[in-house]
């Protein structure tokens, strides 16, 4: 072991020895294992992990074990919490069970984890786990929603659930009002937004790194939410706490409102899967990212129309593939002031665009390493940053080609920038479904990786196999116009699929109806008197 890795580890081992932690430790605590993730190896780091392992500085199981797997991406020390979680019993109360789901569906939406266990990880152990989490909030803490057989006649009116809703700048935020404003304006139903704020609005536990939600203090109460030139009404709950009193008042409103129909915007809505496992309304889930959702909704849609089921190993599929309906998300694009304002392009002949709203995660040594590759078959292209950071623009300074790398923060107006651009570079990620869409609405080639909602979105043909191939493509568009403009040409095609935001939202509404019609037929049977043993 290096020098330095002796010092990393010694700094870690110490760290870990604290006999009392704060939000300042626990926070160093994060920030040196993101640094050892950064700059060991992964041999150095898994030798680190498991001396730490035979001999561990610390007794706390969560702590310890998120420390190791953010050292070495291993999913069996995700494992080991649940199990340590699970066996506890009426000692771990649904509050820490909750923060621990999100913090590790956290890790797996930013691919912290090794591929050997992924996949039977997130349907086997942590969908369990969150079953056992709402079975434990309508247990033990007595959240349980009336049981209401859906009315006769179509649905007139739908709540929207939606787990953090934030400004008109956050893409889900934005994917959310305008479902619910089209239900409302378009097709004429009585909608609510519900913005439950039931994500980790503070931490319950040493889990590194920890993980604590954006809340808008505003956003409070019963109020009419505008954005776009539209209104929705809208009821949000601001307590921090994950506590029984909390859901409670959330279910209580839903159910005086009276629903035909509950829609949970993403996936692991507590609330709207309450309303689920109970048979007390219709619920369906509309993801906002491609893969695996975890819901126990009584339909869960696709992010695209493929079905992602069948990728599940067989002994896990089931809960899945009976719920899941084919489906497309659809994106609808912001408004633009249709110029490209004072950006500081230069005079590049190529403008690549990198777009997210999590880059100094996202752009990862890798990744720079991949665009220094591009630039150097380039000669005349610069690739522009897109999106709010904070260490990004030192990373770019220190790169080989970092002069014609550039961050320009977070934008208002993305379709604007985006005219300013020739092509799309995607990191190796989950998310940015929404900045590619608006991207090929402008006619923006894309380069992606053939994973992540990027690729789902941008379509069949598109997504390359290879980083070898990702450079190839990139190079290629600068070089070749014709191919560029045919890319282009092929992106603005695309969008008339996932653009078509209206189509998408009469489709749910018929998913919901068939939604009502599986809990009607529950109802039935449950209903039906039972033969006797005499007869």
């Amino acid at each position: 072991m290096s020098d330095i890795a002796g010092e990393q580890a010694a700094t870690l081992k110490a760290l870990l020895s604290e006999r009392q932690f704060n939000a300042d430790r626990l926070n160093a605590l994060t920030a040196h294992c993101e640094r050892m993730r950064r700059e060991l190896d992964s041999d150095t780091r898994l030798s680190i992990a498991e001396e730490l392992r035979r001999d561990p500085p610390t007794g706390e199981t969560v702590l310890l074990h998120s420390v190791l797997f953010q050292l070495t991406g291993d999913l069996y020390h995700y494992e080991r919490i649940l199990h340590y979680l699970m066996l506890g019993g009426e000692r771990v109360g649904p509050q820490l069970m909750h923060y621990t789901y999100w913090c590790m569906a956290r890790q797996l939406f930013l691919a912290a984890s090794a591929p050997e266990k992924l996949g039977a990880f997130g349907p086997c152990d942590l969908f369990r786990f969150y079953e056992e989490l709402v079975q434990a909030v309508a247990r033990r803490w007595g959240v349980v929603p009336p049981r209401h057989a859906p009315r006769d006649g179509p649905i007139r009116r739908v709540a929207v659930l939606t787990n953090q809703f934030t400004n008109d700048q956050h893409q889900p935020s934005r994917d959310c009002f305008d479902y619910a404003s089209r239900l409302q304006d378009d097709f004429g139903l009585d909608v609510a937004i519900i913005n439950c704020n039931t994500m980790p609005l503070r931490a319950e536990s040493l889990f590194v790194p920890p993980m604590v939600a954006e809340l808008v203090a505003d956003y409070e109460g019963v109020f009419a939410l505008k954005m776009f030139g539209r209104q929705v009404k809208t009821a949000s709950f601001t307590d921090r706490a994950f506590s029984k009193d909390k859901l409670s008042t959330i279910v209580g409103a839903i159910d005086g409102y009276d629903p035909d129909l509950l829609v949970t915007f993403g996936g692991a809505n507590v609330v709207g899967d309450l309303f689920a496992v109970t048979g007390a309304r219709p619920v369906v889930c509309l993801p906002t990212t491609s893969g695996m959702t975890i819901s126990l909704a009584h339909l869960v849609l696709g992010y695209e129309e493929g079905n992602h089921t069948d990728a599940m190993p067989a002994l896990y599929r089931g809960p899945f593939a009976r719920r899941f309906r084919p489906f497309t998300l659809g994106f609808s694009p912001p408004p633009t002031a249709g110029v490209g304002g004072a950006l500081d392009l230069g005079d590049a002949a190529f403008v690549f665009a990198v777009v997210g709203t999590r880059l100094d995660l996202e752009v990862t040594a890798e990744f720079l390493a991949l665009a220094d590759s591009i630039l150097d078959r380039c000669p005349g292209a610069v690739i522009v940053f897109a999106g709010e950071v904070e260490q990004l623009p030192a990373r770019l300074a220190a790169a080989r080609n970092g002069a014609r790398m550039r961050s320009l923060g977070h934008l208002k107006d993305i379709r604007a920038f985006y005219r300013r651009c020739h092509a799309y570079l995607n990191p190796s990620r989950q998310g940015g479904g929404g900045s590619a869409a608006y991207a090929i609405a402008e006619g923006l080639p894309v380069v992606t990786l053939a994973w992540g909602d990027v690729a789902s979105v941008a379509g069949a043909g598109i997504p390359v196999t290879d980083t070898a191939a990702y450079v190839e493509r990139a190079a290629a568009l600068v070089a070749d116009p014709a191919l560029r403009e045919r890319q282009a040409e092929l992106s603005r095609v695309r969008f008339r699929t996932v653009g078509d935001r209206h189509r998408c939202t009469e489709r749910l509404l018929a998913y919901g109806e068939e939604a009502r019609d599986l809990l009607r037929a529950t109802a039935q049977r449950e209903d039906r008197p039972t033969a006797s043993m005499a007869e």
